[in-house]
C-alpha cells in the first residue's frame, strides 16, 4: 500500500478572483500524486456563499479538503495599496496566524494568478534549515534591498507570490508584527507594498529556490536577464519547464490584450472549474 501524504496550501481571494482561485486549486489536484491529499484554506475577503459551494463540489471531486479563514479587515484598513496590489494581497503577511487553531506546521502560500503545471508535492518537504521561508527570487528587480537601503548579506529579494512557510518559526518570532510595523512606518517607500516589507524583514532568512518554481511574466517572456550566468541558465530552464506558472504583471491572461506563452494553458484549466469564461474576454487596460 502506498503511504498518502498531506500538503496545507493557502490563498486569500474575494468574489471577483474566485474564477482565477478554483483555476489554480484545479491545476494543483490535476498534477498531484493520487495518493496525496491536499488541504486548502483560503482566506476570505466577502466570498459569496454561491461561490464557495461551487469551489467546494470542484475540491471534494478530487477528496482534498477546504476551509474558510475569517478575518477582521480592519487591521489591514491602513496599508497602502494600487489598482495591482489590493488590500487582500497584505493577507499572506498574517497567514501563520490565521492557521494558529490548526496542527499546522508548514504552509504553501500562493497568490490566485498561478497555474501548476508539476506536482507541487517536489517542493513541499524541502529542507528549510535556519529559514523561515523559501521562496523565487522576483524577477527583474535585482537591486531593490539596495533601493530600499536594507542592510543585508545577500542583496537578493522573493517575490511573494509563492512561499514556503515555517508557521511555527513565524510564529514564534513575532514575523508579522514585524512586517506590519515596517509597512505602516515606510508606506512612501513601499513601491511593491507587502512585498518590500516582507523583504525588509525577512532578507538572508529565506531559501532561495529554482525559479521554475515561480515562473514569472519576465522570465517566461525573456524581458529580463538574470545579472549572473547561473541566473540565466536556471531562467531558460525555468522558460523550458516552468513548474508554477506565476502571471505577474498587469495584463492577465483572461485579459483580451494578453500574449502570454501560457495563456492557452490557463484558459483550458479555467473552463474546467465551475467559473468558465462566456462571452469576450475582459480588457486589462487602464482606464
Amino acid at each position: 500500500m502506498v503511504e498518502s501524504s498531506e500538503i496545507t496550501i493557502v490563498s486569500s481571494t474575494n468574489e471577483d478572483f474566485m474564477p482565477h482561485l478554483a483555476t489554480l486549486f484545479l491545476s494543483l489536484l490535476q498534477t498531484k500524486q493520487e495518493n496525496t491529499i491536499i488541504n486548502f484554506y483560503v482566506i476570505d475577503d466577502h466570498i459569496s456563499l454561491q461561490s464557495k459551494e461551487q469551489l467546494n463540489r470542484m475540491v471534494n471531486e478530487y477528496d482534498a479538503s477546504i476551509s474558510y479563514l475569517q478575518i477582521d479587515t480592519l487591521e489591514f484598513d491602513d496599508m497602502v495599496e494600487s489598482d495591482r496590489i489590493p488590500t487582500t494581497a497584505y493577507f499572506r503577511i498574517a497567514i501563520p496566524n490565521f492557521l494558529k487553531s490548526t496542527d499546522v506546521k508548514r504552509a504553501i502560500y500562493l497568490d490566485c494568478d498561478i497555474i501548476a503545471l508539476e506536482d507541487i508535492e517536489q517542493i513541499w518537504s524541502v529542507d528549510l534549515g535556519d529559514n523561515l521561508l523559501a521562496a523565487v527570487e522576483d524577477a527583474g528587480f535585482h537591486q531593490r534591498l539596495d533601493a530600499m537601503e536594507i542592510d543585508a548579506e545577500s542583496n537578493t529579494y522573493f517575490n511573494s507570490g509563492m512561499m514556503i512557510i515555517d508557521i511555527d518559526k513565524w510564529r514564534k518570532e513575532k514575523i508579522s508584527e514585524q512586517v506590519f510595523k515596517f509597512a505602516l512606518e515606510n508606506q512612501d517607500e513601499l513601491r511593491f507594498h507587502d512585498q518590500d516589507a516582507l523583504n525588509a524583514i525577512l532578507h538572508d532568512r529565506w531559501l532561495v529556490l529554482h525559479p521554475k518554481w515561480n515562473a514569472q511574466a519576465y522570465i517566461l517572456t525573456n524581458e529580463q536577464e538574470h545579472p549572473t550566468k547561473i541566473g540565466e541558465v536556471e531562467y531558460a530552464e525555468a522558460r523550458n519547464a516552468p513548474a508554477l506558472v506565476h502571471f505577474s504583471g498587469h495584463i492577465k491572461p483572461w485579459h483580451k490584450e494578453s500574449d502570454h506563452p501560457y495563456r492557452d494553458a490557463y484558459l483550458k484549466i479555467r473552463n474546467q472549474t465551475p467559473f468558465p469564461i462566456e462571452g469576450e474576454l475582459e480588457s486589462g487596460q487602464r482606464d
